[in-house]
């Protein structure tokens, strides 16, 4: 009776569940085809036809985000910060993970327990000490004033990630790299950096979408500078052209597609991360 009870709730909970990933998957992707549809309308289309789909399209409205609001040149400003400290932020990770799960590092739990702690506090509580601290560096107002802190905010969880990953490698493998005479950096440059596609690729998308569409601490430290961000861009976008929505909907759609570039490039290596080394230890 049990075993029979059980397969009619498991038979009836299937429908219920279906029914809820489903509702998920149309809240998650019906504002990004909204946005789609409203990039190719007029504004003046836009307010009479909200909902449907566009009778003209209007395709310029792509090369006037691109041209006219400068969109093309805070999307490389973009590409330059956040390409720089995931690449920084992977490195000194991946390096900080291996030391703390195979180098027998003394209270290796413990130090791992500090690095975590410092993402407990929220990171407006960082915002003025930080801004002080560079303005008298002198550091306010260029691209490295948004690289440095993204990749001191980056580091913590990623380091949780790789250390986590490395624990899961059997011991073996790296024996048999130290008994053929590799020291530390050459088993780590030759045996594990190869199998840790996984994790970089968990890191990388992790931390790619978080400094991607980072505006708080960007909109202060570029505040005085003539140099924006694609978040701040869309901002300006906005103010300058008094929400011109086919123009604006374009720039938004022209945001999103690094974040969803990267995300089918590395799917498969990121799937591996999460259900692999990434969740255990």
């Amino acid at each position: 009776m049990n075993i029979r009870s059980g397969l009619t709730a498991n038979l009836a909970a299937h429908p219920i569940s279906r029914t809820v990933v489903v509702l998920f998957i149309v809240l998650t992707i019906y504002p990004v085809l909204f946005v789609l549809n409203t990039s190719f309308k007029s504004t003046a289309e836009f307010f009479v036809n909200v909902w449907g789909l566009p009778k003209n399209v209007h395709a310029i409205n792509y090369p006037k985000a691109w041209l006219d609001a400068h969109i093309g040149e805070y999307f490389l400003n973009s590409s330059i910060v956040v390409g720089i400290s995931v690449l920084f932020i992977v490195i000194f990770g991946a390096m900080a993970g291996y030391a703390l799960a195979r180098l027998h590092v003394p209270f290796a739990s413990g130090i791992m327990f500090l690095i975590l702690s410092t993402t407990m506090l929220p990171s407006e509580s960082a915002i003025m000490p930080l801004y002080i601290m560079m303005s008298r560096l002198h550091m306010i107002g260029e691209l490295h004033s948004l690289i440095i802190p993204y990749i001191g905010w980056g580091l913590p969880m990623t380091v949780f990630i790789f250390r986590s990953f490395f624990r899961t490698l059997p011991e073996e493998l790296l024996e048999a790299a130290r008994v053929d005479g590799c020291n530390e950096t050459k088993t780590f440059y030759r045996i594990t950096v190869p199998l840790m596609l996984p994790a970089i690729a968990t890191c990388a998308i992790f931390n790619f979408v978080s400094f991607w569409g980072e505006l708080l601490w960007g909109s202060i430290a570029l505040s005085t500078s003539p140099l924006k961000t694609i978040p701040m861009g869309v901002i300006a976008f906005k103010s300058q052209f008094a929400t011109d929505w086919g123009p604006l909907s374009a720039a938004i759609c022209l945001v999103l597609i690094p974040l969803v570039a990267m995300f089918l490039f590395v799917q498969k290596y990121f799937v591996q991360g999460l259900t692999g080394g990434a969740v255990k230890g």
